[in-house]
C-alpha cells in the first residue's frame, strides 16, 4: 500500500457555497506511532479557470462552425444575383431597383460573416494570407462601387483619390486588402451623415509601400474612446447620437488591424479624428514581393491531413483532348447547382460527386463516366476538379 492517498472532493459550507478541495491524506511515524497527516486545498478557481478555458474552446469551435455553414448559402445566394443581373430578358429598372442592391448586401453581410470567422482563426492561430500580383485600382473600385447605392441614399459623396505615380500592379493579398478596405467604408459610412467619404492611395515614405487612407466628414470619435477602437468586441457609445443606429459586431477594426500587420506592415493602423468633424483611417503596407512574409502568412499549425493514395496512378496524357470536363466535389445541393450552371455555360462538361467517396470511385473508375463531348471512347481526362465549392 502507497503512504499516501490523494482524491477531490465537493464540500457544502454554512454559506451555501459548495467548494472544490483536494485531500491528501500521508502516513508517518510520530514518536514511535503510527499516524496519518490530513492536507486539504482549495482547488475551486483552478477548477474554474479549467471549466472556463474548456467552454472558451467549444465557443471558438462553435463560432467556428456557424459561420462556415452562414458562408454556404451566402455563396449561393451571390452567384444566383449576379446570373440574374446578367441575364438579357430581367428588366432594367428590376436589376437596378432590386438585384443590385441585394447583391451590395448580400457581399456586404458576407464580409460580415468573414470576420466573424477571421476572429475564431485569430483565436486559433490559423489565418492564412494568399499573396499575389493583382490590379489594385480595380480592386477598390469594385469595392467602392459596392457603397455607391447607399451613399446615394444617404446624399453623401464617395470619392477615390489616387496619386499619379501610384503603379496600378502590387504584390499582396487582394482579399485580405480588400476586407480591410470594406471595414474602413462601412464604419465610415454607418457615422457620416453629411458630406462624404474619402478613399485614398499614394507611395508610402519607404520604397517599395503604398499608405491607404479611408476619411469621412462624420460625428467623429471622442478621445476617450480612441483605445477601444481595435478591441475584440470595441464599438462607439452613441449615447450622444440617437437614432444613428451602428451596424455590426465590433470585430471589423480589431481584425483589420491584425491583418495590416500579417500584411507587412511595420506598424498598426492608425486614427486622426475631431468630434462632429470627422475621422481618418489609414495604414502602410509593402506592395512588392517579400518571400518572408509568404513563409508566415502560408503557415498554419496542425493543418497537416493524411491523404489516401489513389488505387490507379494518373499519368499525364499521351495526346491533349480538345474537350472541358470538370469533377465538381460539394456536399450541398444548391452549390453543385451554382457551380454546374456557371461552368457549363463556359462550355465545360460537369460530373458531379457529393462525397469524398463517391470522388475516389469517379477517378479511380474513370471508364463508368467516359467524356460525352467528344468521340474517343478513352477520354477520362478532367481538366479541373473543384472540392468544397
Amino acid at each position: 500500500p502507497s503512504d499516501y492517498v490523494r482524491f477531490e472532493a465537493q464540500l457544502d459550507v454554512k454559506d451555501e457555497q459548495q467548494y472544490t478541495v483536494e485531500i491528501e491524506i500521508r502516513k508517518f511515524q510520530f514518536r514511535n506511532t503510527s499516524s496519518l497527516l490530513l492536507f486539504i486545498k482549495d482547488i475551486s478557481q483552478v477548477k474554474e479557470l479549467g471549466r472556463m478555458k474548456a467552454l472558451d474552446k467549444y465557443k471558438d469551435m462553435l463560432l467556428a462552425s456557424v459561420t462556415h455553414e452562414l458562408r454556404t448559402p451566402l455563396n449561393c445566394i451571390i452567384p444566383m444575383i449576379s446570373e440574374a443581373i446578367q441575364d438579357d430578358h430581367v428588366p432594367l429598372s428590376v436589376k437596378d431597383t432590386f438585384l443590385k442592391p441585394s447583391m451590395n448586401s448580400a457581399k456586404l453581410l458576407l464580409n460580415i460573416v468573414n470576420d466573424i470567422l477571421d476572429y475564431s482563426r485569430f483565436k486559433r492561430n490559423k489565418l492564412r494570407l494568399n499573396f499575389t500580383d493583382f490590379n489594385c485600382i480595380e480592386k477598390m473600385t469594385e469595392i467602392l462601387q459596392l457603397f455607391e447605392i447607399q451613399c446615394k441614399h444617404k446624399d453623401i459623396h464617395l470619392h477615390f483619390e489616387v496619386s499619379q505615380s501610384f503603379p496600378s500592379v502590387i504584390h499582396s493579398d487582394k482579399d485580405r486588402l480588400g476586407q480591410i478596405i470594406i471595414n474602413l467604408l462601412s464604419n465610415a459610412l454607418k457615422f457620416t451623415t453629411v458630406g462624404g467619404i474619402t478613399l485614398s492611395i499614394y507611395e508610402g515614405e519607404e520604397e517599395g509601400t503604398a499608405t491607404f487612407s479611408v476619411k469621412d466628414t462624420g460625428i467623429g470619435i471622442k478621445s476617450g474612446s480612441l483605445k477601444n477602437l481595435f478591441t475584440e468586441f470595441g464599438k462607439l457609445d452613441d449615447d450622444d447620437h440617437e437614432g444613428l443606429n451602428p451596424q455590426g459586431v465590433g470585430l471589423g477594426l480589431m481584425i483589420s488591424n491584425k491583418i495590416v500587420m500579417m500584411l507587412g506592415s511595420s506598424e498598426p493602423m492608425k486614427v486622426k479624428s475631431e468630434v462632429s468633424k470627422g475621422t481618418e483611417f489609414y495604414f502602410t503596407i509593402p506592395i512588392i514581393q517579400n518571400d518572408s512574409l509568404h513563409v508566415l502568412a502560408n503557415y498554419e499549425p496542425d493543418s497537416y491531413i493524411p491523404k489516401k493514395q489513389l488505387t490507379r496512378k494518373l499519368t499525364p496524357l499521351d495526346k491533349p483532348c480538345s474537350c472541358k470536363r470538370v469533377l465538381s466535389i460539394d456536399d450541398n445541393d444548391y452549390n453543385q447547382m451554382v457551380a454546374g450552371r456557371m461552368l457549363e455555360k463556359m462550355g465545360f462538361e460537369v460530373i458531379k460527386a457529393f462525397n469524398g467517396k463517391d470522388a475516389l470511385e469517379i477517378v479511380e473508375n474513370p471508364t463508368k463516366y467516359n467524356c460525352s463531348l467528344c468521340q474517343d471512347p478513352d477520354c477520362t481526362y478532367f481538366n479541373m476538379i473543384i472540392t468544397d465549392l
